[in-house]
């Protein structure tokens, strides 16, 4: 980042639990970026209660929940997305969350973390890294996926070379985000011809 720029980073909860282990990789992941210097936002969906997105229902535009997270989403430079993995996808709170959304996640950038009980979070992970891509979000190829195994009984995460991919990850969406967001800002000023690239879709 440049002097004096600071990273807006949203960083997603996507369970619907009030306990789990994904908090434990969240509150890492809040506290790393924070560490970097980054504005930081925490949408823990098992505190939202977001509804079923039904299409073409403009009620719901007017619902609190949906408008924190559209605003928590446009705010962000850059997110960090985790997901359970249940049954080889992301949460269904999470989609549900993406569902809401489309042009407050284009031309952002983030990075995807996974808790999965005994999968290796592949699925869930590509399923995130596609939604994003579908809303012309950019991701970071580099992930992390924690394992029971990884966690005590108390759900304290105790791995220290996941959690240091945890970290990894933070810092980079930290660092990459806002040179993203602010290119594909510069490129919408292009207008919609093609030499605007895909920023031309959003202009």
């Amino acid at each position: 980042m440049s002097a004096g720029s600071t990273a807006k980073i949203t960083i997603v909860s996507g369970s619907s639990r009030l306990e789990g282990r994904v908090h434990a990789v969240v509150a890492l992941a809040a506290d790393t970026a924070a560490s970097a210097g980054a504005a930081v936002e925490v949408v823990a969906l098992h505190e939202l209660c977001l509804p079923v997105m039904i299409y073409g229902d403009r009620s719901q535009n007017d619902l609190p929940a949906v408008q924190s997270i559209r605003r928590s989403a446009a705010w962000a430079d850059g997110f960090i997305i985790c997901t359970p993995e249940y049954h080889g996808n992301m949460s269904g709170c999470l989609k549900n969350w993406f569902d809401f959304l489309y042009e407050e996640l284009a031309g952002k950038f983030a990075g995807v973390l996974a808790v999965t009980g005994g999968g290796g979070g592949d699925m869930s992970i590509t399923a995130v890294k596609t939604s994003f891509a579908w809303c012309h979000g950019f991701t970071l190829p580099y992930h992390v996926a924690a394992r029971a195994p990884d966690f005590d009984v108390d759900g304290n995460l105790v791995n220290n070379l996941v959690a240091d991919r945890i970290r990894r990850v933070a810092y980079d969406v930290v660092r990459y985000a806002p040179v993203l967001r602010s290119t594909f800002e510069a490129a919408r000023t292009l207008g919609p011809g093609v030499q605007a690239g895909v920023a031309g879709a959003h202009t």
